[in-house]
């Protein structure tokens, strides 16, 4: 398969250079240079101190990354294979050329506490064996980190990543974040691998049993079969025979995810280039079609022409504003119905809950009450939201696809309207462009499950010593649930706003692309016309060169628009 994909390249390579200053020129030559890098992106996922970083350095084989102590990693480090090097890409779209043994005064969170130095992230290149076949390690902050700012970009280096590696610990599996984590990766349905480390901290029989213990609670939310690697990332770094045992599941596990790029993501990558190219062929196919028709009339009823499909075009242009329209009206109802979700959600919720903080507003010891009260009230909210967030982004990308693909099928009306109208002009025959596919990658949508806040305050007052002891209970108890309610209502409006970001980010580059198609196929008419009206003004050696460049693109293009139905 990646000789076929090496074929493709060639081929896109080939239309954008003899396609010089047409609009298909652009296109085939983002593809070729797509097709070229290859970059597929897993990121590194876990909780702070999961062993990310070293684990990163053991599948290349060697101490590229910083590892530590403490939570160290504050900035997403991106390894990819090529010529030795390391680039700082920072927020403000500027990058530098730095030394591979100094990205620690870039990624860290002591030599960068805050990200005060506004890195986006660092690339580290170098001839990682693992990597050749395109992909990119992500290693990402800790999600959970006691440095919040860290979890944010944990978390966002997730949602922009293709596949993720997630890594946890066999002294102390599956913590409730990482569970949390699970929901957002069945979500999002990308590729996951998942990796055991520290796996020398425990007994063959302990393993074993840890091993089964996180498979099952994997496989429960995920609901598709999974296979936990054991390892022990840092004595597969080290020298001697402790090394080459440690690095026997590892090494099985760096096959599985080579296996993976190599084969099926190279498969992917056929199918969506096979139907670019094809798109493309088509394109110039019809272009070219209308360049001869044109050639056959005077300039002025060229000039005639051109008026009439220009017309037609406007006409197109001025529906797609009206599509997008409706398509903004669409996106904010189903804003409007996010938000009553939510909020039946979180006013719901207080009433489940309210048996539970009864009790233990009754039964625990009044020295620790606030404190038991508010361990009920974190535990109510994440249990609230971890149970309806897979339900509710379901939903959502449901609405989202239905409106997306009423969007798409209106703006592939409006390309075959003006192709239909470029036809009936000119008189020739045009074979069909269809739009892009919606990307599945646009379509997800997630949430950032915020922390309860931590101060117990209002419930310290509330069991004051001084106070009796049972109004002090009731005092506690309705403190405990009205913070209940307030925290619910809070996570209810980030989710709410969370959602309706990228929401909005999905609506506008929907709208970009397809507004893209539509005018690239109007533009490629109107500049078959223009080149038609060019080669009438030439010397006739001029027209014959030109001729000849045309047939040879005609040729192309069948060639290319016949791709879209290979197999």
């Amino acid at each position: 398969m990646a000789s076929d994909l090496a074929a493709l390249q060639a081929r896109a390579e080939e239309l954008a250079s003899l396609a010089a200053g047409r609009p298909e020129a652009a296109r085939a030559r983002r593809l070729a240079d797509r097709l070229a890098a290859g970059r597929f992106l897993v990121a590194v996922v876990g909780e702070f101190k999961r062993g990310k970083s070293t684990l990163v350095n053991a599948l290349v084989g060697e101490p590229v990354l910083p590892t530590g102590v403490v939570p160290l990693t504050a900035v997403a480090t991106e390894l990819g294979f090529g010529e030795p090097a390391a680039t700082v890409v920072y927020l403000d779209g500027r990058s530098e050329e730095v030394a591979p043994d100094s990205i620690a005064s870039y990624v860290t969170e002591s030599a960068n506490p805050r990200n005060t130095r506004r890195v986006a992230r660092v690339e580290v290149r170098g001839w990682w064996p693992l990597l050749e076949p395109g992909a990119v390690l992500v290693d990402t902050p800790g999600l959970a980190s006691v440095h919040e700012h860290n979890t944010e970009a944990g978390r966002d280096a997730l949602l922009d990543a293709d596949g993720a590696v997630v890594v946890l610990s066999a002294d102390a599996p599956l913590s409730e974040r990482e569970a949390d984590l699970l929901q957002v990766l069945r979500d999002r349905r990308a590729p996951t691998f998942f990796v055991l480390n520290k796996a020398d901290h425990l007994r063959a029989d302990e393993l074993a049993e840890v091993r089964r213990f996180v498979v099952d609670k994997i496989e429960q939310v995920l609901d598709v079969p999974v296979t936990v690697f054991a390892v022990d990332a840092r004595s597969a770094l080290a020298a001697g025979d402790a090394a080459v045992e440690a690095g026997i599941e590892l090494r099985a596990f760096a096959d599985v995810v080579s296996r993976f790029i190599a084969e099926d993501l190279t498969a992917a990558r056929l199918v969506t280039a096979r139907r670019e190219l094809a798109r493309l062929g088509a394109s110039i196919s019809g272009g070219i079609a209308i360049e001869r028709a044109a050639r056959a009339v005077t300039a002025d009823k060229l000039a005639t022409l051109v008026e009439r499909f220009n017309d037609e075009a406007d006409v197109q242009r001025r529906g797609f504003v009206d599509d997008r329209t409706l398509l903004a009206r669409d996106v904010a109802a189903l804003g409007e119905a996010l938000a009553a979700r939510l909020a039946d959600i979180a006013q719901q919720a207080p009433r489940e809950h309210a048996a539970v903080l009864t009790q233990v507003a009754e039964e625990a010891p009044r020295s620790v009450l606030a404190d038991e009260l508010r361990r009920r009230v974190e535990a109510a909210v994440e249990q609230t939201f971890n149970q309806q967030r897979g339900e509710t982004l379901v939903w959502v990308e449901q609405q989202w696809r239905q409106m997306a693909g009423i969007f798409r099928a209106r703006v592939q009306r409006r390309v075959d309207a003006a192709r239909q109208a470029a036809a009936e002009v000119f008189e020739v025959p045009l074979p069909r462009v269809g739009v892009p596919e919606l990307a599945e990658q646009r379509d997800r949508f997630s949430f950032l499950f915020v922390r309860v806040g931590s101060t117990t305050e209002p419930l310290g007052r509330a069991v004051s010593r001084l106070a009796p002891a049972r109004w002090a209970r009731r005092r506690a108890l309705a403190a405990a649930k009205a913070e209940l309610a307030a925290e619910l209502d809070k996570h209810a409006g980030r989710a709410r706003w969370d959602v309706a970001q990228r929401l909005d980010a999905a609506c506008l580059d929907l709208e970009q692309t397809l507004r893209a198609e539509l005018e690239g196929s109007i533009a490629a008419i109107a500049e078959a016309a223009e080149r038609a009206r060019r080669w009438q003004a030439q010397d006739e050696q001029s027209r014959h060169r030109a001729e000849q460049l045309a047939g040879r693109l005609q040729t192309l293009g069948s060639d290319l628009a016949a791709l879209g139905a290979a197999p």
